[in-house]
C-alpha cells in the first residue's frame, strides 16, 4: 500500500511539474507550397509561380560560376518573386544548389536557402528555409555535327517551411 501511495505520488508530482505545452502534441508550422514553371531566358532562370503565392520567379545569375563535377554542377544564387500584375517583390532569398545531368532523361536541380526580403505581407517569412526542386530539358541550339547544349525549360516546386 505504501508502494502504491508513493508510485501515485510521484506521478502526480511529474504531471505537475510538466509544462501543460509539453504534454500536447505541436502542431506543424504552416509553410508555404508552389509549383514553378520556368524557362531559360539567355542568362538566367524566370518563370510562373502558382500555389500559395502567385506571381513571376527570376533567378539571376548567381555571384559565382558554376563549379562542375563530371555530370553535376554546383551554384550559389538569389531568387526573386514577383507580383504579376503590379511587379510588386512578394519574396525574395538566397541558396545554393545542384544539377545533376541524366542522359537520355530530364536534368533534376535543387537547391536550399532562406528568404532575405518579402513584402509586408510575407515579412513574417523572412529567415525561413527555402527548398526548390524540379527538372529540366535541354536544346541544341548548335547544329548535329557541332552541338550546343543548353538549358530549355522546366517545371518543379518551391517551398517554405
Amino acid at each position: 500500500m505504501k508502494r502504491l501511495i508513493l508510485l501515485l505520488s510521484a506521478l502526480a508530482l511529474i504531471l505537475a511539474l510538466v509544462p501543460a505545452g509539453m504534454v500536447q502534441a505541436k502542431k506543424p508550422a504552416p509553410k508555404l507550397a508552389c509549383t514553378i514553371v520556368y524557362w531559360w531566358a539567355g542568362d538566367h532562370w524566370e518563370g510562373t509561380v502558382s500555389g500559395d503565392i502567385e506571381g513571376d520567379i527570376v533567378w539571376p545569375p548567381g555571384p559565382e560560376p558554376m563549379r562542375f563535377a563530371g555530370q553535376t554542377s554546383h551554384y550559389e544564387g538569389r531568387f526573386e518573386i514577383y507580383d504579376s500584375d503590379t511587379g510588386e517583390l512578394l519574396l525574395a532569398g538566397e541558396g545554393a544548389g545542384s544539377t545533376t545531368v541524366r542522359h537520355g532523361k530530364n536534368s533534376v536541380w535543387r537547391s536550399s536557402g532562406t528568404v532575405t526580403d518579402a513584402c509586408e505581407d510575407l515579412e513574417d517569412w523572412i529567415g525561413r528555409r527555402v527548398y526548390q526542386d524540379g527538372n529540366f530539358t535541354w536544346q541544341n541550339i548548335g547544329t548535329p555535327e557541332d552541338p550546343i547544349i543548353i538549358p530549355l525549360e522546366g517545371s518543379g516546386t518551391f517551398r517554405v517551411n
